[in-house]
């Protein structure tokens, strides 16, 4: 039975992929939301956009504890879509960041918690950027708060990153996986219809651990989505993971060699039909909903 969650703080949602969680949440109708940023400056299009569709802006800096204690004054339920900028390499300021949120959050008396966490982490990976999202999911279970950790695996709008689609546009999908190897795949605005939902029904979801995927495809099968929603061939070529060591790209060749012989392991079909029935987008949706073929758009676009 789902129940009324009061207001919610969104946190790492003004940029990247964040903006697009947002989104998610509207869809599932939530409201009295708030999201912080360390400025409000509404000449930036993701803030603008934010702020146009309904949600609060609020100024806090996740380096400055007594901002962060100010913004959770009044709030029910965090979802934390990150404490850092996206990168291959993890930053060392994500620990003390979630060390200063999750002493907020415990001076707030958060009802929920839901965080951002990455597929794998509880599996020891080897992979520095996933074992640090381990570590911060450590922070706030060791402060006791009420938590559930939502483990995304590889975004679907990565592929619309300019080191990926102006190929695949022009035909070729050229990826370090073997071309008959599953990979699991989420978009980041399910994030945030599936973070509103658990928060809905909290109850069933706190202190769960739960790795999302949408959408499970070999990069074959994924080439033959490309054809569908270009109406032209696109073919899969494998990059050798060796390549990223000769770019000195440590980081990289670390998260293909576990995406080669590890993985994700989300449950796709339980999740589909049991889990969060019609809250999960199929990779072939995910290029329909967001126009994939159209060469005017880029990925600031989503």
């Amino acid at each position: 039975m789902e129940s009324k969650i009061g207001r919610i703080l969104l946190i790492g949602v003004t940029g990247g992929t964040g903006k697009n969680a947002v989104k998610g949440f509207l869809d599932t109708g939530a409201t009295d939301l708030h999201a912080i940023t360390r400025k409000i400056d509404l000449s930036r299009p993701n803030l603008s956009k934010i702020s146009d569709a309904g949600v609060e802006l609020v100024e806090a800096n996740l380096d400055d504890e007594a901002s962060l204690q100010a913004a959770l004054k009044g709030i029910s339920a965090v979802y934390c879509h990150g404490l850092s900028a996206d990168a291959a390499k993890p930053d060392p300021q994500e620990i003390e960041r979630a060390h200063r949120l999750a002493r907020a959050a415990v001076n707030a008396k958060i009802q929920h918690l839901v965080y951002n966490s990455a597929g794998g982490a509880d599996r020891n990976s080897g992979v520095s950027h996933i074992e640090q999202k381990y570590q911060v999911e450590q922070v706030f279970k060791q402060a006791g708060l009420p938590t559930t950790m939502l483990r995304a695996c590889l975004f679907m709008e990565e592929f619309w990153k300019k080191y990926t689609r102006p190929s695949i546009l022009k035909g070729v999908f050229s990826f370090s996986l073997q071309p008959d190897r599953p990979l699991h795949l989420i978009t980041t605005r399910d994030m945030g219809r599936i973070a509103a939902y658990v928060m809905k029904n909290a109850q069933k979801y706190i202190g769960q651990e739960i790795e999302l995927a949408g959408d499970v495809l070999t990069p074959l099968q994924m080439a033959q989505s490309f054809s569908e929603a270009q109406s032209m061939p696109v073919v899969y070529r494998e990059i050798p993971a060796w390549i990223f060591l000769l770019l000195w790209r440590w980081e990289l060749f670390a998260l293909i060699k576990w995406y080669r012989t590890q993985g994700y392991q989300a449950d796709v079909r339980r999740l589909r039909e049991a889990e969060f029935p019609r809250l999960l987008t199929t990779f072939s949706e995910f290029l329909a909903e967001t126009h994939w073929a159209n060469k005017e758009l880029t990925y600031e676009n989503l």
